[in-house]
């Protein structure tokens, strides 16, 4: 370590409905398309697709961070790394239960969406969106 601390790096983890998460951080682990990618301060500039999955966050004080996180970008440039997804949760406020219920409701809208036929295109998109976005939550939870 030099002599001003630990290099930082800035995490902003960033949904349509605003930040999760902005603050430094030791690292960052994101769900990539071709699979996880770590990131350190000095990491060289980057943009990748992501996929639902998990997102961990290596606090400046070594605890590690986890969000169910929905599809969506990153990119690293200048000791900044921005995570931009559909839907960001902590995994510490993950309701299993509520996760259960919206994941029952997604498939039955998908179910009526798919028997609609192409009148419902949007509906149909939406269900498949929030049937991917309870399992991943399901699916996020039962690691911690």
């Amino acid at each position: 370590m030099s002599a001003e601390g630990p290099k930082r790096l800035r995490v902003e983890l960033v949904t349509p409905d605003g930040p999760v998460f902005v603050e430094d951080a030791r690292m960052v682990v994101v769900p990539g398309k071709a699979g996880e990618l770590g990131v350190l301060p000095r990491h060289i500039a980057l943009v990748a697709q992501l996929k639902p999955g998990e997102t961990r966050i290596r606090t400046l004080e070594d605890q590690w961070l986890s969000f169910a996180t929905g599809a969506g970008y990153f990119k690293v440039q200048h000791d900044c790394a921005s995570v931009l997804v559909e839907s960001a949760v902590p995994v510490s406020s993950i309701d299993t239960e509520r996760a259960r219920n919206d994941l029952e409701d997604a498939q039955r809208r998908l179910g009526e969406a798919q028997a609609g036929g192409a009148d419902d295109g949007p509906e149909l998109a939406r269900a498949e969106r929030d049937v991917a976005d309870a399992e991943n939550r399901l699916k996020v939870a039962g690691r911690s």
